[in-house]
This record gives structure tokens, sequence and C-alpha cells, in this order.
């Protein structure tokens, strides 16, 4: 590329990925909320997610149905609270744009198990979707524009971990 062609380059400024990582946030925080609200955050809760509104049973996908069985059901006193937190946190911390790489590194890894939970019960682009969005922010450092990244970024400089803000 000759450098007349790279002047004349235009730049997307990162407030308009800045505004996916907001509004991607703020679906997380009002799922997370809707989600409190139905008690599904409880052991209890949890148990009737897995076998009434996603039930596994139903699930295609029998090795992840049995993980879901075997492994999160017999401990969801224990992963309950895991994912109370842990879901406000994603969606926090993707609000806010702290630590937006690794944030959106660990809330696809989330998406990804969800899609996995509920497969065959929804329409797998709205994952896809999701996941794809998270990839952009992971690339771009989302938090850099409006963000607390754009704040540790100014005052600390590139971080000695890659992908951190």
């Amino acid at each position: 590329m000759n450098s007349e062609n790279s002047k004349n380059e235009e730049h997307t400024s990162l407030v308009w990925v800045a505004l996916l990582r907001i509004m991607l946030g703020v679906l997380i925080l009002t799922t997370w909320g809707s989600n409190l609200s139905k008690g599904f955050y409880t052991p209890d809760g949890l148990l009737y997610f897995f076998t009434d509104v996603f039930p596994q049973s139903a699930n295609s996908l029998t090795w992840y149905a049995a993980f879901i069985d075997n492994v999160i059901l017999p401990i969801r006193g224990f992963f309950a609270p895991m994912q109370l937190v842990g879901e406000f946190l994603l969606g926090l911390f993707l609000l806010i744009g702290a630590f937006t790489p690794i944030t959106s590194a660990f809330t696809a890894f989330f998406i990804l198990n969800t899609f996995l939970a509920s497969f065959g019960h929804d329409w797998p682009w709205s994952y896809i979707t999701i996941l794809s969005i998270l990839f952009v922010l992971f690339m771009t450092k989302a938090g850099r524009s409006l963000g607390v990244d754009a704040w540790l970024l100014k005052k600390n400089g590139e971080p000695k971990f890659p992908f951190l803000w």
C-alpha cells in the first residue's frame, strides 16, 4: 500500500465499538436482572432452568447435556451463586469498559456455554452475533474508548500482561 492511499483511508472511531460494548453490557445486566427476579441463581432455580426452561433431556448435544446433568447440577449449590456474581461482573465490566479484552474472553466462554446448554431451543444466530461482537471488543480493546481501560492506559501505559486493558 502506498503512503498516499493510507493517508486517504477512513478510520472508524472506537466510540462506535464502545457503544457496542456498552450495549452488550446492558444486555447482560438486564438479562441478569430478569434471571435474578425469576430465581434462577438459586440451587432450585438452576435445577428448574436446566430441567424445565432448557431441558437437557431435549438437548441434542448429549455430551454437553451429560456435563450439565452430571457436573453442574450436582454442585448447583456452589455453582448458582458463582453464576450470580460472575454474570453480574461480566455485564458490569463490559458496561464500564474495565479489563475489556479479558472480560470479552470470559464473556465469550460464558455465552458459548449458554449456547451449548440451550442448543436446539434458541435461534443460534443470536449467540453467534454476541460472540462476534465479543471478538471485535477483544481485538479492538474497546474499553480504551469511553471506558475504565482508557484511564488505566493513560495512568499505567500498556499492560505488562497482553490484552489486560
